[in-house]
């Protein structure tokens, strides 16, 4: 498992699990589901994000500073 795969997975379980504290009393499905969609898509964006930031960097040429 690469960084990328525990960052979202560490930033999801930890939004789930707050999520699921705030949602508990209302229970009704439909939050339910909406905090499983948001969930979702925040540790999709973590992963993104962590993706990203190890991607190799290219090196800055002089030819790129002219236009």
């Amino acid at each position: 498992m690469d960084h990328a795969h525990k960052t979202a997975l560490k930033s999801g379980s930890i939004a789930g699990l707050i999520g699921a504290a705030v949602v508990a009393p209302i229970a009704t499905p439909v939050v339910w589901a909406a905090l499983a969609y948001g969930t979702y898509r925040f540790a999709k964006a973590a992963y993104q994000r962590a993706r990203l930031k190890d991607a190799p960097q290219g090196q800055l040429n002089e030819d790129d500073l002219f236009f």
